[in-house]
């Protein structure tokens, strides 16, 4: 039996070694949309707002590790989320924009390994939790060469994240089971924006390009406790992350006032975003071996998102005052209902409700991250045969719109609507 066991893990690791690259080669193309991605994964799409104290497959490395223990198999998992989300602008002078590349992938993977039944366990995630992929039509009246926008944001912004999660769960007793993880993750940020040479005689805009990347490292933990037979409290922390920030810039058509005062075609890029601590609690109750219900708080603290500080090297006098650019984004916090029902042999039915406050206030507002708050309604199936399941989640995300009039930068004033609608996939395959 345990040469039986140690080949399947074997077998396993393989498979997750080939899995975890396909979907790093996939992450390369992602542009997954706002700066904090939806949850990853069919189950905790399905139950957007119940996904703490009741996740019970290979995704609890991400959500919740002190689950992983629960399983009691090995378990691999492909979980692919697309987004579908299209922002529109409309300015105090008329001018208008929308953005283009409406459709983003990100793809996700986790592996889950009992190493002492019901005792210990190990898993690894490979998601995306941070992302940000705008794109403005160049073609629209804000960014046309007399439009609000054109010089005052970018017309495309990147922001790139793979994060790769090991973990380890431990039961202490009949009652509570901790789970542990690190956390490293790769980001890459680009800008690409207009700029104006009038001020240095210049008769021809540049076209400036900002790119870089760097890694972040931190660490999560869970608690899970099992109050009666049916009824658990979890509590989960995702430590903050620094991700200092280092490339190059471009940019062409230089006039020789500016270069006669530094200017070059080519510079370094330097910049950091502070990622947020994010910590969530989770009461989740059995009503019968077919129905379960959990409800779910998030606190992430986004207020250490205070600045971005833009380092050009030769070039950052190009910059003036957005140099150094306030952000003042706020603490927030998500608060949700999700649950499932097994109504027939295989089937599962899952469902939940969430809402997310926006970080970004009115004052700081930008093109470059429309953000406002969501109040999301998702539903999902899953089946289960054999060795094989598939799932499938859809979430109906109905952002408010955004009246912006107090912007520093008066340009960004206006009103931002969005459209947006998440789908979320998984096969899993146990052992």
């Amino acid at each position: 039996m345990k040469e039986k066991k140690s080949w399947k893990i074997e077998w396993t690791i393989n498979r997750v070694l080939w899995s975890v690259a396909l979907v790093l080669v996939f992450a390369g193309n992602l542009k997954g949309e706002g700066f904090r991605n939806p949850p990853p994964g069919a189950f905790n799409l399905g139950r957007a707002g119940g996904r703490i104290a009741q996740i019970d497959d290979s995704s609890a490395v991400q959500q919740n590790p002190a689950n992983l223990v629960d399983l009691t198999n090995v378990e691999a998992q492909l979980a692919p989320t697309v987004v579908y989300i299209r922002s529109s602008f409309e300015g105090t002078s008329g001018q208008s924009a929308r953005t283009k590349d409406s459709w983003k992938l990100l793809p996700n993977f986790f592996v889950s390994v009992p190493l002492k039944e019901n005792k210990v366990a190990i898993g690894l995630g490979v998601t995306v939790p941070y992302g940000l992929g705008v794109e403005w039509d160049q073609n629209s009246s804000a960014f046309q060469p007399s439009g609000v926008l054109r010089y005052q944001a970018a017309y495309f912004t990147r922001l790139q994240t793979i994060n790769i999660n090991p973990a380890i769960s431990v039961r202490l007793n009949d009652k509570l089971s901790i789970g542990a993880g690190l956390d490293v993750m790769w980001s890459d940020l680009v800008f690409k924006q207009f700029y104006s040479w009038a001020p240095f005689g210049g008769v021809t805009d540049g076209n400036a390009k900002l790119a870089g990347d760097g890694f972040g490292y931190g660490g999560n933990i869970g608690l899970t406790w099992q109050v009666t037979d049916h009824q658990r409290l979890a509590v989960t922390c995702r430590s903050p992350m620094n991700v200092h920030y280092n490339g190059h810039s471009d940019i062409n058509n230089i006039p020789a006032a500016a270069t006669s005062l530094g200017a070059t075609p080519e510079s370094d890029f330097r910049t950091k975003i502070r990622f947020p601590t994010i910590v969530a609690a989770g009461y989740g109750i059995e009503l019968n071996d077919k129905i379960r219900l959990e409800t779910d708080f998030e606190w992430i603290q986004f207020s250490r998102f205070n600045s971005l500080n833009m380092d050009l090297g030769n070039n950052t006098f190009l910059l003036g005052a957005a140099a150094n650019k306030a952000e003042n984004w706020k603490d927030t916090f998500t608060v949700g209902v999700g649950g499932d029902w097994k109504f027939a042999d295989d089937w599962v039915l899952r469902a939940g409700y969430q809402f997310y406050q926006s970080p970004v206030p009115d004052s700081t507002f930008s093109p470059s991250n429309p953000d406002a708050d969501q109040n999301v309604i998702t539903v999902g199936l899953g089946y289960k045969h054999g060795h094989h399941s598939l799932e499938a989640a859809y979430g109906l995300d109905f952002y408010n719109t955004r009246n912006i009039t107090t912007d520093q930068t008066a340009a960004f004033n206006g009103k931002y609507t969005f459209t947006v609608h998440l789908f979320s996939f998984a096969y899993h395959y146990s052992f």
